[in-house]
């Protein structure tokens, strides 16, 4: 331990030693026999598993649960006025004696209260350098509370922590705990600054999230190379497709049908980086070998269906696809913890439900669907995925949801085109997707608990409201563009594929002659694709893969139709 520090022994011991005076001075009804007050302890520069290796707040786990703490920005640092029942001290582990040093600090702060029922939240502050070399952004949070002196009995083992916010057993965030101080204190919060919004944490059975916390920190440390090679891959085959239809006949025949399925295998790489999330062990040695298992086999296994027609192909991966992600949401969207495309949601912006980087391949999959369905049919099974993806109980994504109704609307605007005509189809279109819309937000209106929806509908009053949610949603978009350009290559490419497929070249139009239906779909792909990075706060996350899905049948079906063999 560093000499240089040892004089912040003292200072970090100072709050311990004022806190009797300041339980003191709260009013003599706060001391009366049966009265509540609560603690808060700040250990700065510790992770989840030094926090726990506190043998005092590992007890205090056994008084209640401890977990992973996200967004720890959202929990004030300055109490409030004088005199009220909340405080807050910081305990060095840098002084000498370390960690031993913060739970004596935690001790003698909780024994010298004079309150009957003491709430006392443990958590860790801002990262150390060693956490943020191994990009940990979780901390961790111990929670306990009872009588003082009962607080570090060894009894029992540890418990866990949860929240309504996060819906995931050992996880909850820094606007949670303003909330749980709340409802443990009868009022609002005494902490300064504006309250973050959060539901109350609560104690679970189970033991704290310590493999959670490992398969997080795999996760942060293979999902940008594994993604990016994934990206690479994509990038590659759509360049070898679009060489072999610009080569025509002068194209061998087996490159131009490895070129094809390399599109159109895209639907099932998206899928598989999303899967090896459930892995039991998450290293290179079992992701990479199964996300191309899964690419491969998820792609050729419908490979026969290509004798009858290719477009059968196509169809047979999008239900594939669509059957896979009901699956994962009636398993609460477990692999969205560590995937490996995107976020994970313990990044601390969206805990549960669809990731915004997957809407574009549920439009994609839908319209390879809708397709080979009569018109109707296929209206129906894609706002039945538009259900799935915005549901409370299902996707619990607005966004998401809207995207998919749009792409609803568009299907039975552009196939019923000539019935219609132009304005009824973009009244018909419009319609479907404010409806479909307006469903979503009522569901969660009334769903029993708070979700992204509610919470931000909440906080958007009027036209004016909800203007500026909108416009702060773009800038979100724009901020990922500057933060990564490469996400500048969906934003532009939808515009330019959708041109392409309405003014398409020899090879795809004839591609398109043969069968319409496909054109439309590919139309309403990418169409659809754009409403995904309006509505999403991610726009460029969410409109990804229906560029991926678009490109990808745009350029697939054509070379394994044999029309790559007609030059242009």
């Amino acid at each position: 331990m560093s000499r240089a520090r040892a004089g912040l022994l003292a200072l970090a011991l100072l709050p311990v030693l004022a806190l009797p005076a300041a339980f003191a001075a709260v009013p003599a009804s706060a001391q009366d026999a049966g009265e509540r007050a609560a603690l808060v302890v700040r250990v700065e520069g510790v992770s989840f598993e030094e926090l726990l290796s506190i043998p005092e707040v590992r007890a205090l786990a056994r008084a209640g649960g401890a977990g992973l703490l996200a967004n720890a920005g959202d929990v004030a640092t300055v109490p409030g006025a004088p005199g009220s029942r909340e405080r807050t001290l910081e305990l060095d582990p840098l002084a000498p004696g370390g960690l031993e040093t913060v739970g004596e600090g935690l001790r003698e702060a909780v024994l010298v209260s004079p309150v009957e029922e003491l709430l006392v939240i443990v958590l860790g502050g801002e990262a150390s350098p060693e956490m943020q070399a191994r990009k940990d952004e979780l901390v961790g949070i111990a929670i306990g509370s009872g009588h003082p002196s009962e607080l570090f009995a060894e009894v029992g083992g540890a418990g866990s922590l949860t929240s309504g916010s996060t819906r995931r057993p050992g996880v909850v965030t820094g606007g949670d705990v303003r909330a749980t101080l709340d409802a443990f204190l009868g009022g609002r919060s005494l902490f300064a600054g504006e309250l973050a919004p959060g539901e109350p944490i609560e104690a679970i059975e189970g033991p704290p999230p310590i493999e959670l916390h490992e398969r997080y920190l795999a996760q942060r440390r293979m999902y940008v190379p594994i993604g990016s090679a994934a990206a690479l891959y994509a990038g590659v085959a759509g360049l070898l497709a679009i060489v072999c239809l610009a080569l025509g006949a002068s194209a061998p025949g087996r490159l131009r049908r490895f070129a094809g399925w390399a599109v159109l295998s895209i639907p099932a790489l998206a899928t598989g980086l999303l899967a090896a999330g459930h892995l039991p062990e998450l290293t290179y040695a079992t992701v990479v070998p199964f996300v191309c298992i899964v690419t491969a086999l998820g792609t050729m296994a419908f490979a026969p269906l290509a004798r009858r027609s290719p477009l059968l192909v196509p169809a047979g991966i999008g239900v594939a696809v669509l059957a896979y992600f009901l699956f994962e949401a009636l398993l609460g969207w477990t692999a969205a913890l560590t995937p490996f495309l995107g976020g994970s949601h313990l990044d601390g912006v969206r805990f549960y439900g669809l990731p915004n980087v997957f809407i574009g391949l549920l439009i994609g999959a839908s319209m390879y669907v809708a397709q080979r369905l009569r018109v109707s049919n296929g209206v129906a099974s894609i706002a039945a995925v538009a259900l799935l993806a915005g549901l409370p109980y299902l996707g619990s994504n607005l966004g998401g949801g809207v995207s998919l109704f749009a792409a609803a609307g568009l299907w039975l605007a552009v196939r019923e085109r000539e019935r219609l005509g132009r304005w009824r189809s973009v009244g018909v279109s419009v319609g479907l997707t404010v409806l479909g819309g307006g469903a979503i937000l009522i569901a969660h209106a009334i769903s029993p608990f708070e979700t992204h929806v509610s919470r931000s509908g909440g906080t958007a009053r009027g036209v004016a409201g909800v203007w500026d949610t909108f416009v702060d949603r773009l800038q979100v978009g724009f901020d990922l563009i500057a933060q990564s350009p490469a996400a500048l290559i969906p934003v532009v490419g939808l515009p330019v594929a959708l041109l392409v497929a309405l003014r398409p070249p020899a090879p795809i139009r004839s591609t398109f002659e043969r069968w319409p239906t496909w054109r439309d779909a590919i139309v309403v792909t990418l169409f659809a694709g754009i409403v995904a990075y309006v509505a999403n706060d991610s726009g460029p996350a969410a409109a990804g893969l229906a560029f991926g899905l678009g490109l990808g049948g745009l350029l697939g079906v054509p070379l394994l139709s044999g029309a790559g063999k007609m030059g242009s």
